[in-house]
């Protein structure tokens, strides 16, 4: 507007035809599409400025995601463009000089912290408790820097004199004022060391102290700090431990589980159906820990708004979440259901029906050997009837029987039958006590000694028979000697 015009300035969103206000850029839009439709190039012109500056406002492309058709509609338009693909360029690696920098700013703390602690573990050793033989013993150790040549505190640059004295920090020697001091107590100079605070010989003793300067006493604080931050472990860590000793324990029980409902599906008595259960609860509450767990792990840090977790820490969350789902549906979801008590009796009446069946048919096939062998030795035996009854007292009525039966050589006394009966009480105390694991061990001993008791018995029996059929024949020869010719 020129200079000196009566015209008043007009601000805001104005038509650019009858100069109105109408507030919001929406309403002049739709204000200049009813009222000024008739003039198309200049309502083209105006949209097109519109949406120019509407874009610059939200710090867009000049290429816009929506263009105008000659009624005003919104259509959208692509702005993807084609790029030729770019093959990939030279790839530098800056971890040497990473490193090298690294490197350098390390062994600018370390190395006047190490001079310290030598220093210090120097001061500490073999210190006098007399005030004179201390102070020759700190100069010695460190040396002191010469106080002519420091009129001024470096620390806070006051002047010496009669009453601010000069004191000399007894790590690295250097000058400084009183209130610029700082004292380090023995005890945590020797926790510093890590080295055993000796016996106190007086109680004046636990109060004495070093004097050292602020940045002596700034350096050991940040290596202790540094160390605790070390030793101390984050928060996801400990929580993963937990995690994985719930697992642990979870597998270890999900395999006696497993071992126990086997066993009472078979029908055996090894394990008993309360314990079974017992287990299996224990099994629950471990798998609601640890989904109890994971969930804290995956929300942990998500209350803080103004440093969220992101990037790798995230994904970590997300990733133990999803696998410990994952291993929660797998394994600890899918537990068999256990037998009820009625059925459990069923199938134990089931397997001592066929255990008896089995042994009544090793019953059967043993008569059937011991018949067989009676048959085609009946005739020899009525033979030799009369002289086996003069030499040895037996009749012929009196026939072969064994010497020793079944049931004779399952007696306490044998020593395998001492060991089947003591781990059978091992077991019943190891139950009680809710030891599974040598529970199992202490079954799969006990199923070795029977066999190995089975066999004996086989053995012998098998022996016993050979030794009378060589008796019988002896005796046949001996009458076939002794008979006239």
């Amino acid at each position: 507007m020129a200079e000196g015009s009566d015209v008043p300035m007009m601000e805001g969103f104005l038509c650019p035809i009858c100069k109105g206000d109408f507030g919001t850029a929406m309403r002049l839009l739709s204000h200049f599409q009813e009222e000024h439709s008739e003039e198309q190039d200049l309502l083209k012109s105006f949209k097109d400025l519109f949406g120019k500056a509407k874009k610059k406002i939200l710090k867009q492309d000049d290429y816009g995601e929506y263009s105008y058709n000659s009624g005003g509609q919104q259509s959208p338009v692509s702005n993807s463009i084609e790029w030729e693909e770019q093959e990939l360029g030279q790839v530098t690696s800056h971890f040497q000089y990473f490193e090298q920098i690294r490197r350098a700013r390390l062994q600018r703390f370390s190395i006047p912290v190490n001079q310290l602690l030598i220093r210090l573990d120097k001061l500490l050793e073999n210190m006098p408790r007399d005030p004179a033989k201390k102070k020759a013993h700190e100069q010695k150790t460190v040396p002191w820097l010469d106080g002519s040549v420091v009129p001024r505190c470096p620390t806070c640059t006051r002047t010496f004199h009669l009453t601010r004295r000069q004191h000399h920090c007894r790590l690295c020697g250097a000058i400084l004022c009183h209130d610029c001091s700082s004292f380090l107590p023995l005890h945590t100079a020797y926790k510093i060391l890590e080295k055993p605070e000796p016996e106190n010989e007086n109680s004046n003793e636990a109060t004495l102290t070093l004097r050292i300067c602020q940045i002596c006493l700034g350096l050991l604080e940040s290596r202790q700090q540094q160390k605790s931050t070390h030793a101390t472990k984050h928060i996801i860590n400990q929580f993963y431990e937990r995690l994985s000793d719930y697992r642990k324990e979870a597998d270890n029980n999900l395999e006696m589980f497993l071992k126990m409902y086997r066993s009472l599906s078979d029908g055996e008595s090894t394990y008993s159906l309360n314990d079974a259960q017992t287990l299996r609860i224990k099994i629950i509450h471990l798998a609601e820990s640890i989904d109890s767990l994971s969930g804290k792990i995956a929300v942990l840090g998500s209350k803080d708004t103004e440093n969220p977790p992101q990037g790798q820490a995230l994904a970590l969350k997300k990733a133990i979440r999803i696998a410990t789902i994952t291993y929660l549906k797998t394994k600890l979801l899918t537990l068999p259901v256990l037998p009820t008590e009625e059925q459990l009796n069923a199938v134990r009446e089931k397997r001592r029906q066929e255990v008896l069946a089995r042994l009544q048919e090793e019953k059967l096939r043993e008569a059937r050997y011991n018949q067989t062998f009676s048959q085609n030795s009946s005739l020899r035996k009525v033979a030799s009837a009369d002289i086996l009854s003069s030499e040895k007292g037996f009749s012929v009525g009196q026939g072969w029987v064994p010497s020793e039966k079944m049931h004779q050589y399952f007696s306490s006394d044998d020593p395998l039958i001492m060991q089947i009966n003591i781990i059978q009480n091992y077991i019943k105390e190891a139950r009680k006590a809710h030891r599974y694991d040598e529970v199992a061990s202490l079954e799969a001993n006990l199923e070795e000694l029977r066999q190995e008791c089975w066999r004996n018995l086989q053995e012998q029996e098998e022996k016993k028979h050979s030794e009378d059929g060589d008796e019988i024949q002896t005796d046949i020869a001996d009458e076939d000697d002794t008979s006239p010719v």
